[in-house]
């Protein structure tokens, strides 16, 4: 009797274990949300659009004109530099490849070579016919100035490709440096400028008067209003999440605020795709931000009211 008793309560413990881990959901995943409930989850925020803006070569620090949190206009001086020597030279050579100027060269004496060849089958076409030089010499003229005609397009349409490099890379230096180089004159110092509208969010510790800097990131430009918060939600849940969806967001650090957002995005493919690990997927909201209490990077919770 005491068997059937001990059988009996260890099979209702193991059923009981059972719903508890099929309410639990796989891994460890939450359980899916009744109908009509809200759905709460966590994100962080970050700008609505930025841009990097770098040191493009090796350079002293003039001038220091913005600080983090600054508002700024695209094409504003966030600071100068001065070029270092052997930035300066590098850029120089850039501006005059060494490569066009064998070109021409090489372009040159071939059009002078087939002056000589061009005179030399013009007399033998007058000479051939009144059978005063042999027709062979004749033929072997005519082959030498094709060689030399075809190694002269040649020339050309490498002169050509070399000059169309040579110039699209001059239009790249004057966008790292932030001017037009003229006359192949390279200036002493240059500006970094801002390549959109908005605030310096990030400023590289190491930017100082008489600092000197390599290539790197010195600056980060963002737009702040609005602001985005990205966040993951669990498959059942995103599911119910549609473009539009207005939802309360609150900040741990902002204690006693609650803004507003609004779901600009919700992604078709699931952050993870191990079959073992729980689906989730990536949602994005927007939020006005006009006082600029939202910073990025902070941690913020996120209540959709399906119910409503």
């Amino acid at each position: 009797m005491r068997v059937w008793i001990l059988v009996i309560v260890l099979g209702l413990s193991l059923a009981g274990a059972g719903y508890a881990a099929e309410a639990q959901g796989p891994q460890g995943a939450p359980p899916p949300p009744a109908p009509n409930s809200d759905i709460i989850f966590t994100g962080k925020l970050t700008c609505s659009l930025k841009r990097r803006v770098d040191i493009p070569f090796k350079g002293f620090i003039t001038s220091l004109r913005v600080s983090s949190g600054q508002r700024v206009a695209a094409g504003d001086i966030l600071a100068t530099y001065q070029l270092a020597p052997e930035a300066r030279l590098a850029i120089s050579q850039r501006l005059s490849p060494p490569q066009l100027a064998d070109m021409e060269v090489k372009l040159a004496e071939t059009e002078r070579s087939m002056v000589p060849l061009a005179n030399k089958e013009r007399e033998l076409s007058q000479l051939v016919p009144k059978k005063l030089a042999p027709a062979q010499t004749l033929v072997e003229a005519k082959k030498q100035l094709s060689l030399v005609q075809n190694e002269k397009t040649a020339l050309q349409n490498r002169l050509q490709t070399d000059r169309q490099l040579a110039q699209q890379d001059q239009e790249v230096l004057n966008n790292l440096l932030g001017s037009t180089i003229k006359s192949g004159k390279v200036p002493r110092e240059v500006a970094l400028k801002a390549p959109i509208s908005g605030y310096v969010i990030w400023v590289n510790p190491e930017m100082r008067v008489n600092a000197e800097l390599s290539p790197s990131p010195v600056f980060q430009v963002g737009v702040m209003d609005p602001m985005l918060l990205r966040a993951q939600a669990f498959e059942i849940e995103a599911l119910q999440i549609k473009i539009g969806d207005q939802a309360e967001v609150t900040l741990d650090s902002l204690p006693g605020q609650k803004f507003q957002g609004r779901v600009s995005r919700v992604s078709w493919s699931a952050a993870t795709t191990g079959v073992d690990q729980p689906s989730y997927y990536e949602v994005e909201l927007q939020i006005p931000n006009p006082d600029l209490a939202l910073k990025e990077g902070l941690k913020a919770r996120i209540v959709l009211h399906k119910s409503k």
